[in-house]
């Protein structure tokens, strides 16, 4: 067995900006939107390790539904084996790839990273494994990138390339040089050019089924006054989403998996993308901050109303710390405005 192993350093963001609601908290007797200097962020660091195994088996690892595992082993009473002369196998059903924002942001660096590792040394190509419940438009993102890879829920045997990345977030340290090394000027990001090209460049990101503005037609009133776009992401073929979300010159969003697109936007050579992320109080987090900066942009963030449930936590960690990450809540279209404003929108 060959083994590889490499240091991943932090990767450091400096502070901001983040805005709250206009309350008294401030003042009893005028109402004053809270601006939070936020303190620096930094990813962890870690360390990635690759080792070939000429007689590996890549194990399903509790992957997938109930229901698919069942119909994978009707389907596929025997492990699947591949030949080691043709592929080297490398198993990515870990850590969530259902996940769009997981997809991007964690599974596709790693696995250009494989590739160029295997290239480097004249290896075979790479065949990635996914769960048999990927969904189409995540198969779409690595189909688009130029990657082969199968879809089950059995084991996998051949030449495996294993990996351990600790810890597991670490990854992002590199994500973006990662992706800016392997596809920048490539026919994948011509494409995304090519689509991008046709599309709103300011855009309001909204969501469907949860996490959602009780608000919305208020917030997209003010943002339409100013030239945004509303859009539902999921109205979008794949390549449109990516292009949209990583072409666009400003963009408002709640948070979630749409944003993870974003990474993208290192593989261009453009003017500094400005993110204005809406958060619900229900869940606060520096994903999106790290990778706005990652890829040279402006970032800055605007918290919605509290309500009673999340203020009987806010001040003690509960085991349920996501009871409230995708119930609807409102925004303050004053903490948006000055949101918008810190920024020049």
């Amino acid at each position: 067995m060959n083994t590889f192993c490499e240091n991943i350093s932090e990767y450091s963001v400096p502070r901001s900006w983040l805005f709250a609601p206009s309350t008294y908290l401030v003042d009893s007797w005028v109402p004053h939107v809270e601006e939070i200097y936020l303190p620096e962020a930094h990813t962890k660091k870690g360390e990635v390790t690759l080792t070939l195994n000429e007689r590996g088996v890549a194990k399903p690892n509790g992957c997938g539904s109930r229901k698919s595992k069942l119909k994978s082993f009707v389907f596929h009473k025997d492990d699947l084996v591949v030949d080691g002369v043709k592929n080297v196998v490398l198993d990515l059903r870990r850590h969530s790839p259902e996940n769009l924002a997981h997809a991007i942001t964690n599974h596709l660096p790693l696995a250009l990273y494989v590739k160029a590792y295997l290239s480097e040394n004249g290896l075979p190509p790479v065949l990635l494994v996914f769960p048999a419940t990927l969904p189409e438009y995540i198969q779409s993102i690595f189909s688009e990138v130029g990657f082969e890879f199968v879809l089950t829920d059995v084991a996998v045997s051949g030449l495996i390339c294993e990996y351990n990345v600790d810890p597991w977030i670490s990854i992002r340290g590199f994500r973006h040089t990662i992706l800016k090394e392997a596809l920048q000027e490539s026919e994948f990001s011509e494409r995304t050019l090519e689509h991008g090209a046709k599309l709103a460049k300011k855009i309001f990101i909204s969501r469907r089924d949860t996490r959602c503005l009780k608000n919305e037609k208020e917030v997209e009133d003010f943002l339409l006054k100013r030239g945004y776009q509303k859009v539902y992401l999921e109205d979008f073929n794949i390549m449109e989403q990516v292009a949209m979300v990583s072409c666009a010159d400003s963009i408002v969003s709640i948070h979630g998996a749409a944003l993870g697109a974003l990474l993208f936007r290192a593989l261009f050579n453009t003017r500094p993308i400005k993110v204005v992320e809406v958060f619900s109080p229900g869940h606060m987090t520096n994903v999106y901050r790290v990778v706005t900066h990652q890829v040279g942009g402006v970032w800055v963030g605007v918290r919605g109303m509290l309500w009673p449930g999340v203020v009987s936590q806010a001040y003690k960690r509960k085991r349920k710390m996501h009871k409230y990450a995708y119930v609807d809540f409102e925004l303050c279209l004053l903490s948006l405005e000055k949101a918008m404003k810190s920024i020049d929108l």
